[in-house]
């Protein structure tokens, strides 16, 4: 509970380079001219000379144009990594402020570890490492949360204040954990995008994708970056996809648009370009364009079937469905094994209400993909309508014959079993799709409901123990857990407390449950088997049950203080931690839980009302922020995260109020100038807003910073001229 003692330490610099970019271009061998930036090589010397004068600053901002300017200059990265380095010393060192030194060792492990995809040169291997080393330290001393949770909510937190290297670097320790690792490789996409370091930002958006295959969000930015790259038709390739899983974004369709009509500028006679630039007209629902498009693509090669279905399904979208059938008739006369022209006949006849014409193509359809489960739940719903409970279980059981070891058509039975009442037969029919299917979440709680049925209690609870460890945040499984551990009674306490020490907890719950009545000390075993078990909140409930029935005991206040605060429910741990002390002053592990929940429970509440913020849940995260700042009125960040929530519910001048504290108790939090002076722009106050763009620029000029912000900040100066205050004319 105590803050461990941060010592000094001091760090390997990486030998300084003889050469810089400029130099390796006339040995060959680093850039040819064509793509060298001369001003780079300004920028390097200039970081060179800062950093022999202790100007660290300056120099990690000089090094840092250097290297956007030339990106694979070796030099100028190494040198980055050295003047953060020596940064970090001195804030280490000198400063005592470990938040920053930790900040500056992730940005310079970034640039030498992760920057690039090469492997890292052995000689700098023995420096990277104690880098590590010492930025494990300090988040050591500093009791710092190293879980992967931990690191992921660092990476957010950092790449929240622009801290994009950094962040990175927490990133690529989340994503390590199977929990984060779709998270944390999607961050690491965009922080490679954002840096505009786009072969890495395709490979780690492509590793997320492969895990969040339908995440429209990923695919739009992978699109983005292969566009930077140059290569188009990957470009457009990922826009369809995100297009697909996102609706009528339109955005993505308006990229697709200028990609197609470039294609069709490039080359008149590309008769594929024509059909996708119509397909987009027709998604933006443009139905004239696009079928001038489908047109013209039919006219240059009238042999593509493909031209010839997005006809189609441009009738079938103006509900026109019997020329969109005929459309489809004649790919089909060309190509009888099209699936697509039957699945698309089937929808028109579903739509049309002809229901056996419709069955029909979706069986075409399915034989020609007889994996296809899109298909086969569109055709299960038109046999479903208007059958009775018996029509379906004989009509899936069928299906079953075909396939049975489809986990899917498994539930289904086991399903229309359990409604029938043939509780019996749905068990195993359950079981086994949960066998051939462990993500299916309804099979679990479906089964264990079945046995509950059966008065079956323990093998219930067995089912939702194992589902609980799958789904630890699936609410109804916990409820149903807890309703039949409630259920069950009558075993000794003996008999509990040998399965606790043989690690049986849940059995050891079902003894202890069995005590009737029920007594401290068997409330109390309970509560033990859950904290055991890591559900802190079923162990904090119990052991407040122990304290009601012997108020007097320490430990147990203890123990539900404890409780509280592995479940993060700050508020009663210190409630708890401080009856403790109440009851017993010696009592030196509640006063150690009680130091730690006061200095945990603002950065929980933080984390919280940022999170309702997300949710654009604004009253509830004002709620918490009111309550952080009376704890703790100088708290900068607790002020800026306020008027982000004024801001968004366009309470300008309340939130130019917070932005405001928020730069008096932290004069580095320039992006709040920026936010103010957008505010005053928004309440037409343009003098104010001159004044705050200015006061921004000056102070990201500063900090070497180049950006959106600064650039739209730039534009608006220029925009607001004529609000420049007016001096005195001279007598």
């Amino acid at each position: 509970m105590k803050k461990r003692v941060l010592t000094a330490f001091f760090l390997l610099i990486f030998p300084c380079l003889t050469v810089n970019a400029q130099d390796m271009i006339a040995s060959g061998n680093a850039y040819s001219k064509d793509n060298y930036s001369e001003q780079g090589s300004v920028y390097y010397n200039n970081g060179v000379n800062f950093l022999k004068s202790a100007q660290y600053s300056n120099a990690i901002t000089e090094f840092r144009k250097a290297l956007r300017e030339n990106p694979d200059d070796k030099s100028s990265r190494i040198q980055l990594v050295n003047a953060y380095i020596s940064r970090a010393e001195y804030y280490n060192n000198k400063a005592m402020d470990y938040n920053k030194a930790a900040n500056d060792l992730r940005s310079g492990i970034f640039y030498m570890k992760y920057y690039n995809n090469q492997p890292v040169d052995a000689q700098y291997i023995t420096s990277t490492n104690t880098m590590e080393e010492n930025l494990e330290s300090i988040l050591y001393a500093m009791n710092a949360d190293q879980t992967p949770k931990g690191r992921y909510t660092m990476g957010r937190s950092l790449r929240a204040q622009g801290e994009f290297a950094a962040a990175a670097t927490e990133f690529q320790k989340a994503q390590n954990d199977v929990n984060y690792r779709q998270s944390s490789l999607a961050n690491l996409g965009e922080i490679y995008y954002i840096l505009n370091l786009n072969e890495q930002a395709v490979s780690y958006l492509d590793q997320a994708l492969v895990l969040d295959p339908k995440n429209s969000n990923l695919h739009l930015k992978l699109a983005e970056a292969y566009e930077r790259l140059g290569k188009i038709d990957l470009a457009a390739e990922q826009y369809n996809l995100s297009l697909s899983k996102s609706g009528d974004n339109q955005e993505v369709l308006m990229s697709l648009e200028n990609i197609w009509k470039q294609k069709v500028a490039d080359n008149p006679d590309d008769a594929e370009a024509h059909a996708n630039l119509g397909a987009v007209y027709q998604r933006q629902n443009n139905f004239a364009a696009a079928l001038q498009q489908y047109e013209k693509a039919e006219e240059i090669n009238p042999s593509n079937v493909n031209t010839r279905l997005n006809l189609g399904t441009l009738y079938q979208a103006q509900k026109e469905y019997d020329t969109a059938i005929a459309a489809y008739d004649t790919i089909i006369d060309v190509n009888p094994n099209f699936k697509l022209a039957y699945l698309y006949k089937a929808q028109c006849y579903k739509a049309l209400g002809n229901k056996e014409a419709a069955i029909q193509n979706y069986k075409l359809a399915l034989n020609l993909d007889p994996g296809n489960q899109d298909i086969k739940d569109e055709l299960f719903d038109m046999y479903e309508t208007n059958m009775t409970p018996e029509e379906k279980l004989a009509y899936i059981n069928t299906q079953l014959q075909k396939e049975p070891n489809n986990p899917d058509l498994i539930y289904k039975y086991a399903f229309e079993l359990h409604c029938a009442n043939r509780i019996a037969e749905a068990i195993p029919y359950y079981n086994q799709a949960i066998k051939l299917d462990a993500k299916n979440q309804d099979a679990y709680i479906n089964l264990a409901q079945a046995y509950k049925q059966q008065h079956n209690y323990d093998k219930a609870r067995a089912v939702l123990t194992n589902a609980k460890a799958i789904f630890p945040e699936n609410a109804t499984i916990q409820k149903q857990l807890v309703a039949i551990d409630e259920e069950t009674t009558s075993l000794l306490y003996n008999d509990a407390s040998e399965l606790f020490r043989q690690k049986k907890y849940l059995d050891a719950i079902a003894v202890y449950n069995k005590i009737i009545p029920a007594t401290s000390e068997s409330l109390l075993g309970i509560g033990a088997c859950y904290q055991a078990m890591n559900n802190n909140k079923q162990a904090a409930d119990y052991y407040l049950k122990s304290l009601n029935l012997d108020p007097k005991n320490s430990e147990t206040a203890y123990y539900a203080g404890l409780a509280f605060s592995n479940a993060q429910d700050f508020v009663n741990a210190k409630k708890y931690a401080q009856k403790a002390i109440s009851l017993n002053q010696n009592n030196k592990n509640a006063k150690d839980l009680l130091a730690y929940v006061i200095e945990q429970e603002n950065t929980v509440k933080m984390d919280k009302a940022i999170e309702f913020f997300e949710q654009k849940q604004y009253q509830q995260a004002l709620s918490l922020l009111n309550t952080v700042i009376v704890q703790d009125s100088q708290d900068s960040n607790a002020y800026y995260y306020r008027a982000m929530v004024y801001d968004a519910q366009k309470k300008y001048q309340l939130a130019i109020n917070d932005y405001k504290k928020a730069l008096q108790y932290n004069q580095q939090m320039i992006i709040a100038n920026y936010s103010i002076a957008v505010d005053y722009d928004y309440m037409a106050q343009y003098t104010n807003a001159l004044s705050y763009y200015k006061k921004y620029l000056a102070a990201a000029q500063k900090a070497g910073e180049t950006n959106d912000y600064t650039r739209y900040s730039a534009k608006r100066v220029q925009d607001l001229k004529a609000y420049e205050p007016k001096t005195a004319a001279k007598k």
